[in-house]
C-alpha cells in the first residue's frame, strides 16, 4: 500500500493503523529512556566499597526460527516461523560476587507463524487443516510488549567483561497487535487471540553470543474449534536461535 491509498482508507482503519504505529513508537522510546536512566542514574553505592560488586545492565538483542506444537495430529507448519526480540534488562545481584543473580526487564517482541490452516468465514471463526497443494495457507503475525524475568549465573568478574553466563526464567507478553492474513486477505478476529502469554526460556553462551531457547507455556489463541466441532486448536511455539547481550 502507497502512502497516497492511505488518504481513501476509512477513517476507523486509520485511527487504528495510527493507534497501533504510536504505541509501537512509544514504546521503543520507552525502553531506551528506562535503559539511559538506569546506566547514568542506577549505580549502586556499594560497588564503590565492595570492588567484586557489579551489576550486568544489559540492552538485548534475539533472532529466532519457530515451530509451532499442537494438539491436532494433522497440524503441519508450512514453514519455519520467525521471532524478533529486543529490550533491555536491570540486573539484581543477590551474592556480594555478584555471580549470582536476578534481572527483570522490559522489551518488545515481533512473531510471524506459518501454518497450514485455513479460515471459513461461512460458518464462522472456525479452521480446518487443509491441503496445501490447493489453497494458500493462512499465517499471522504478533506484536507484543514483554517482561523478562531471568535467574542469572555468570563467571564474571568486576573487571572482566567477557565470561560465560546460563539464564533462565519466563516472559511475560501482552499483546498489543496481531494480524493474519490468508490468500492475501486480512482476516480480522483479534478476540481469539489471547493477550497476556508466558513463555519459558533458557540461554547459554559466553560473551556477546548466546544459545536461546524458549517454548510458551499457554497457547496463542483463546478458542479455534475446528469446523467438525470435536475439539479446539492450540497452538504453542517452540523456539531456537540466537540472543545477544550488549552492555
Amino acid at each position: 500500500m502507497s502512502y497516497l491509498d492511505t488518504f481513501f482508507l476509512p477513517s476507523n482503519v486509520l485511527i487504528n493503523k495510527f493507534k497501533y504505529s504510536f504505541k509501537s513508537i512509544l514504546g521503543h522510546y520507552l525502553l531506551l529512556i528506562i535503559f539511559l536512566y538506569s546506566k547514568l542514574f542506577g549505580q549502586d553505592l556499594e560497588s564503590n566499597k565492595n570492588s567484586n560488586f557489579f551489576r550486568e545492565d544489559q540492552i538485548y538483542l534475539g533472532i529466532s526460527l519457530a515451530s509451532l506444537t499442537s494438539n491436532a495430529k494433522d497440524f503441519k507448519p508450512n514453514a519455519l516461523s520467525r521471532h524478533f526480540q529486543w529490550g533491555i534488562i536491570r540486573d539484581i545481584p543477590l551474592v556480594s560476587s555478584s555471580k549470582f543473580s536476578t534481572g527483570l526487564g522490559l522489551g518488545m517482541s515481533f512473531e510471524r507463524y506459518n501454518t497450514n490452516l485455513s479460515y471459513s468465514e461461512e460458518i464462522g471463526y472456525t479452521f480446518s487443516v487443509t491441503d496445501l497443494d490447493f489453497e494458500r495457507p493462512l499465517y499471522f503475525s504478533i506484536q507484543s510488549f514483554e517482561i523478562p524475568i531471568t535467574l542469572r549465573w555468570r563467571n564474571a568478574t568486576f573487571n572482566d567483561f567477557a565470561f560465560w553466563r546460563i539464564y533462565g526464567g519466563v516472559s511475560l507478553n501482552w499483546n498489543f497487535k496481531n494480524k493474519a492474513k490468508q490468500n492475501s486477505n486480512i482476516i480480522l478476529f483479534s478476540d481469539e487471540f489471547k493477550k497476556w502469554g508466558a513463555t519459558a526460556h533458557l540461554s547459554f553462551g559466553y560473551n556477546t553470543w548466546n544459545f536461546y531457547f524458549a517454548y510458551r507455556l499457554n497457547p496463542i489463541f483463546s478458542s479455534i474449534p475446528r469446523n467438525n466441532g470435536d475439539f479446539s486448536i492450540q497452538l504453542k511455539p517452540i523456539k531456537f536461535g540466537l540472543i545477544f547481550y550488549i552492555l
